[in-house]
């Protein structure tokens, strides 16, 4: 039986610094954040992710370590960098101070 997922954030609720982002974005996905220029498209970045992530641990009912979860970008969509989550299709939008994630385990 598939199962879904769903997370929304307000953007200004993510923290930017180094020691909050460590927690739950992975090491690429961080890399990622400092090489955009906006201080509004990271945050855009970081609240997406932590959407996604919290959807995901809907989606799959089970504790995971968020931090170890590379998200990136195929053909212009998000995925997951690991073939265990290989049935995880993520969705992830942003509209001005809000982010919104579904994850679905099909």
């Amino acid at each position: 039986m598939a199962k879904i997922g769903i997370d929304i954030v307000e953007n200004k609720r993510i923290n930017l610094e180094e020691k909050f982002l460590k927690k739950f974005l992975h090491q690429d996905e961080i890399l990622l954040l400092n090489d955009l220029q906006s201080s509004e498209a990271k945050l855009q970045f970081a609240s997406g992710r932590w959407a996604a992530k919290e959807a995901l641990i809907k989606c799959l009912e089970v504790p995971l370590e968020v931090n170890k979860i590379n998200i990136v970008y195929r053909n212009s969509k998000p995925v997951i960098e690991n073939s265990k989550f290989k049935n995880i299709e993520l969705s992830i939008s942003h509209e001005k101070n809000y982010s919104v994630a579904v994850a679905l385990n099909l």
